[in-house]
């Protein structure tokens, strides 16, 4: 069962369950969210982290150390051993979304912000191109926006970065659902859109129809105060997550 889950609130978030969430990840991962320059971003980091680890537990039965993380070829992390749990995250702004599956899967979640649409003319396909600019000048930018967070979604489910061109492929919008095309991948692919929040938009990819019903929302604080429990409590039940 695919699950999306949306994490904010990091404004509200007390240092101590920053602090104390870092302290129980492995010392690399340590390391690379303290690389971080900005405290939102470090946060951001902490949560996708933590967010995949509890998923993890519970959908797997391992415990926080038996869980190995690795990457492909192209960067894109999985976990070790445990091919039928997939999942991929993506942040924004003020948002953390994890989507979790047990095929391929990819999430964009992007903050809607003033942008010049003739990147698409570098990024998008022809198609694409045409679809957008057809339309009345206020619509544009949050149509540019349906199809960046739909392609990101697709690059990021296949999982090999952008050595697949963003031209390569289209999305079309045919009454309020938008369709996949491909000339090189023929594997099926399915995406929905989610109304997270106004400012901004959200796309998942995967290879079923089987898509989530709607994302399920979490308050950054809470979600560490459950990390920090589970990880630390020796004799917990990881299945009732």
């Amino acid at each position: 069962m695919q699950e999306i889950i949306a994490v904010t609130a990091f404004a509200d978030m007390d240092e101590k369950w920053f602090e104390q969430s870092l302290q129980l990840l492995p010392t690399d991962k340590q390391q690379k969210i303290s690389r971080y320059m900005r405290k939102p971003d470090q946060l951001r980091a902490l949560i996708g982290e933590i967010t995949v680890r509890l998923n993890a537990m519970s959908r797997t039965g391992l415990s926080h150390e038996q869980l190995h993380f690795d990457t492909n070829t192209y960067g894109k992390p999985f976990l070790r051993d445990m091919p039928s749990f997939s999942y991929n995250v993506s942040h924004s702004g003020d948002w953390v979304v994890c989507a979790i599956d047990e095929t391929e899967v990819g999430v964009d979640v992007e903050n809607i912000q003033p942008i010049d649409l003739a990147i698409a003319e570098r990024f998008f396909s022809k198609e694409e191109v045409n679809d957008l600019f057809a339309l009345p000048e206020h619509e544009r930018q949050a149509y540019f926006f349906d199809l960046w967070t739909l392609k990101e979604s697709y690059i990021k489910a296949v999982g090999k970065g952008l050595s697949i061109p963003l031209n390569s492929f289209s999305f079309k919008r045919i009454n309020n659902q938008f369709t996949f095309h491909s000339d090189t991948d023929p594997t099926p692919r399915y995406v929905k859109q989610y109304q997270l929040d106004p400012q901004y938009k959200l796309a998942v990819c995967a290879r079923h129809e089987r898509l989530a019903d709607h994302p399920i929302k979490r308050d950054a604080a809470e979600l560490c105060e459950e990390f920090i429990e589970k990880v630390t409590c020796v004799n917990c039940d990881t299945s009732s997550i």
